[in-house]
This record gives structure tokens, C-alpha cells and sequence, in this order.
């Protein structure tokens, strides 16, 4: 069984190894995949190695009273008739997709749930049902929700997976949600994620709200709708570095620097206006 774990860590050969670890494998059957190189910032801060580890893991045998529990499957009964005839309305719908986008040999593995049902593909040449960030297999689901709900009965909801796909999103989602989380209570500042659905969205909130000193909300409309993360103590934005603003008194020394010399003349002006004032203020006496 393939597994795959995304650590960070200040070298690459650190995450390398606290991966094989988390996996329980020796380092040299793992495969991985950097998604963030190390490096030093001019701040003389350390930006961390984030890497993807994989590597065939051998399924551990549970003990005896689990395996009768589990190996027990449920009898066909356990679905109403409403929710079987949903369920093949929902084969039959896909089933006319695939021919029509000319995919072939596609199984249609169904697993049913107190919750659902999900309907994984398996087979050759399904990468394309998954689409970018899993838009095509989310516009999937939604369609065939569509259809099989139109049959009588209570909603029944159905969900679709590629390839193992919806698992190693949440972990990517997972990862992602901690290192913006992360540089968002370093800088106090807020950072916005791209558009997501609202099962991406969840996962998301799920994670920023076990980190302390950080908080997240949606904002936006469907289906352009984001999470934005936000500090708990922003820190103002410094204006006073800006070019031609008056802190740095750049304009004051300039025109001191353009003022021109005074002569006796001028200053001699200066007493003359000065008395005369003085004169003005005094001159009147009240009796």
C-alpha cells in the first residue's frame, strides 16, 4: 500500500528522514518531492525544506476481534430500495459520461455508508476525470448528485474518487493550512488562499483552529468563495519608510539647504519690523 507523508524540515535530508521514520521504512525505498527548497533570508531567518515522502507500506494484520467485525459485510438489506435505485441511477449516469468522453475499461467500485455512498473509478487513463485541483471530478459529483436525487426518496449524497485523489488533497490541504498559518502569526499579516469548495474550505478551517494565535472565515461568493487567515494580533503597517514622506524631513533640508545668505541689510530690515510691531502692541494706553 502507497503512503505518503509531507514534512518540514531545515535540511532536506532532515525531512527525508523524519519521513521514513513517520512511514516506518528505511530511507532508501522512500521516493520524494520537494515542494519548497531551503534556503537562508536576509533577515537571517531559515526558510524550511518542505518535502513529500513516499513509499510502499506493508498493511498491518489488525487482531482477530477486529478482522470478524470489520470482515463482516452488510447485507444488501441495509439499503433502502429508494437508495439502491439511486445508486444505480448514478452507475447508469456515469457509465454514459465515460462513453462519452471515450473512456473504456473503467470499474465503478460503489461502498455504501450511514452517510453515502462513494464511487471510486478504477482503471487505465482516469487522471483526466480528476481535473485541475479536482474540478473535474467536484463538477462530477455535483452532476451525478443531481441525477439520482431526482428519484423518490430522502437526499442522498454520493461522492466520487479518482485514484485515491480526496485523500491526498485533505493531506496537501492540511499541509498548506500550517505553513500559511504559520507565516501568518510570524508577520501579523493576513494571507488569502485561492478559491476552494466548501469541503476544501472546511479542512482548511479545521486546521487553523488548533493553531493559537491565528483565526480563518470565508469570504467571497460561489464559486469564487476563499479563505482568508487573519492574526489575532495584527501588526500595523510602517509607512514611515516611503519615499518623500515628510518623517524622513527631506523636504525641510532642502530648503534650508536653497535658502539664500542674509546681508546686514536684511537683518537690520528684520529689527526695524520688529520695533514697529512693538510700537503697535504699546502705543495705546487705556486711562
Amino acid at each position: 500500500m502507497t503512503k505518503e507523508v509531507i514534512i518540514k524540515a531545515a535540511t532536506i535530508e532532515e525531512a527525508l528522514a523524519q519521513g521514513a521514520d513517520q512511514l516506518g521504512v528505511e530511507e532508501a525505498v522512500c521516493t520524494y518531492e520537494v515542494m519548497e527548497a531551503p534556503k537562508k533570508l536576509f533577515s537571517s531567518k531559515l526558510k524550511y525544506a518542505v518535502l513529500k515522502v513516499t513509499a510502499e507500506v506493508a498493511e498491518v494484520n489488525k487482531p482477530a476481534e477486529f478482522q470478524m467485525t470489520e470482515s463482516v459485510e452488510e447485507p444488501e438489506s441495509a439499503l433502502s430500495s429508494a437508495e439502491e435505485k439511486k445508486i444505480t441511477v448514478a452507475k447508469e449516469y456515469l457509465s454514459s459520461i465515460l462513453a462519452a468522453m471515450g473512456i473504456e475499461n473503467v470499474n465503478l467500485n460503489v461502498e455504501t455508508s450511514e452517510d453515502g455512498a462513494v464511487i471510486t473509478f478504477e482503471g487505465e487513463d482516469i487522471a483526466v476525470l480528476i481535473g485541475h485541483h479536482g474540478e473535474t471530478l467536484d463538477a462530477l459529483q455535483y452532476l451525478v448528485a443531481l441525477a439520482c436525487n431526482r428519484v423518490d426518496g430522502e437526499y442522498f449524497r454520493i461522492t466520487l474518487d479518482c485514484g485515491n485523489y480526496r485523500e491526498k488533497r485533505e493531506e496537501t490541504l492540511k499541509a498548506l493550512a500550517a505553513r500559511i498559518a504559520a507565516k501568518v502569526k510570524r508577520t501579523g499579516r493576513s494571507q488569502l488562499l485561492e478559491p476552494m469548495n466548501p469541503y476544501e474550505r472546511r479542512i482548511i478551517h479545521a486546521v487553523v483552529s488548533e493553531i493559537p494565535g491565528v483565526f480563518s472565515k470565508s469570504k467571497g461568493e460561489e464559486p469564487n468563495r476563499r479563505v482568508v487567515i487573519l492574526s489575532e494580533t495584527p501588526k500595523p503597517r510602517n509607512n514611515n519608510n516611503r519615499r518623500g514622506g515628510r518623517s524622513n524631513g527631506g523636504y525641510q533640508k532642502k530648503s534650508y539647504q536653497n535658502k539664500p545668505e542674509r546681508t546686514m541689510e536684511d537683518i537690520l530690515k528684520d529689527e526695524f519690523r520688529k520695533k514697529e510691531e512693538s510700537a503697535e502692541l504699546y502705543s495705546k494706553i487705556e486711562l
